[in-house]
């Protein structure tokens, strides 16, 4: 199956960074600004076809000051021929993060997403543009409860735990032999989940005013 697995810094709704909602362990960039381009992950956005989607970020590897590396879309297993193609549909995207609990663990994924290979930008008419590199429909998006983060049930691995996971890019491919038996039982539990989701949940709903 086509899945992506994707690191970004950690906050409870991914809405916006706010004081009631601080990015952390995000990396140097959300340090010293604050924040990070995945802040507004789950925020849905309508389009220009009436329907609402989730317009996600991560970031690539930098190959220098001036020049960010593409997402390799053609490493997502089952892609290997795209070397040239722009974009690839239909893929399983699985958002992480390092939790406060110093774990690294899903917080949250699209189903049927769009992944491409470079940046695209949304223009909006308040002028804000937000850039991104993975769209999906708001109705395959989900992210879970704060409560419901850790390991012990949505462990994301790391390789320096295992023979497979996350490196030190902020993206995992997921295509080792030995990852095969991981993958496939999250993508169950992934089609399976009925719980809640924060997709439409906000600091000012729960925290109240920020």
């Amino acid at each position: 199956m086509k899945v992506l697995f994707c690191k970004i810094s950690s906050m409870k709704y991914y809405k916006g960074a706010s004081q009631k909602d601080v990015p952390y362990n995000g990396g140097s960039y959300v340090n010293e600004n604050g924040f990070g381009n995945e802040q507004y992950n789950f925020a849905p956005v309508q389009l220009d076809d009436g329907q609402d989607y989730c317009l996600g970020f991560v970031e690539t590897k930098t190959t220098s000051k001036t020049k960010r590396n593409d997402l390799h879309i053609e490493k997502i297993d089952g892609c290997e021929l795209l070397k040239k193609d722009d974009c690839v549909d239909g893929v399983l995207v699985v958002w992480c993060a390092t939790t406060d609990l110093n774990e690294t663990s899903i917080i949250g994924w699209y189903q049927d997403a769009t992944v491409y290979r470079t940046y695209q930008n949304a223009e909006f008419d308040s002028g804000y543009n937000q850039e991104f590199n993975v769209l999906a429909n708001k109705e395959n998006c989900v992210l879970l409860p704060q409560g419901e983060r850790h390991r012990y049930i949505w462990d994301a691995p790391t390789a320096k735990k295992r023979t497979y996971g996350f490196g030190q890019s902020m993206i995992w491919y997921a295509t080792e032999e030995n990852a095969a038996a991981y993958v496939a039982k999250l993508a169950k539990q992934i089609g399976e989940y009925a719980g809640e989701n924060w997709i439409d949940k906000s600091a000012e709903d729960i925290d109240g005013n920020v």
